[in-house]
């Protein structure tokens, strides 16, 4: 197998919209323990489980809508500045099975944090273990975007956009 060996061009930093989606995508990680301390404040168990409810919902839809800020041009940055990434990856289209398997990483952490949400008995009451389940599927939230590669963002940017279509490829 030959890989191409040519050198990737370094793009340009995409400004305010890295900055803010970085922004946004780093307070979603806030989003639990704001919602564990304003708890203590209310009185009323519906009142604890809404507040529980809204703040762990909220963290994963954060962390889409950063990426929907971000887009692409960001995408392409922080792959280019992660050196030893660029040397492992030659640019290609991602083939079916990486993206199947990136969209299984994609969808795979909103899992716990709805169990969390509506049915918070299944997992254990130590906060640490808590904090460790929803780091490591953050963990895994991010590494699935690089494994959907740039085009996937691109798609998912287009959530944001009113005026924008799909368009799909017909099978010759």
């Amino acid at each position: 197998m030959k890989y191409n060996s040519a050198t990737v061009k370094a793009p340009e930093n995409p400004g305010f919209r890295f900055y803010l989606g970085l922004s946004v995508f780093i307070l979603s990680f806030f989003m639990l323990p704001t919602g564990l301390i304003l708890k203590g404040f209310a009185h009323s168990h519906y009142i604890k489980g809404l507040i529980l409810t809204v703040f762990w919902v909220t963290a994963p839809l954060m962390k889409i809508m950063s990426i929907g800020i971000l887009g692409k041009p960001s995408y392409l940055w922080i792959k280019y500045k992660l050196h030893f990434y660029r040397q492992l990856a030659v640019p290609q289209q991602v083939s079916k099975t990486r993206y199947n398997i990136g969209l299984f990483l994609f969808i795979l952490p909103f899992i716990p944090n709805y169990i969390l949400a509506y049915a918070p008995h299944l997992f254990p009451d130590a906060y640490v273990i808590r904090t460790f389940i929803h780091f490591f599927f953050d963990l895994v939230f991010i590494f699935s975007l690089f494994v959907l590669g740039g085009n996937f963002w691109d798609k998912l940017r287009a959530l944001f956009i009113y005026s924008a279509g799909a368009t799909f490829k017909e099978k010759p």
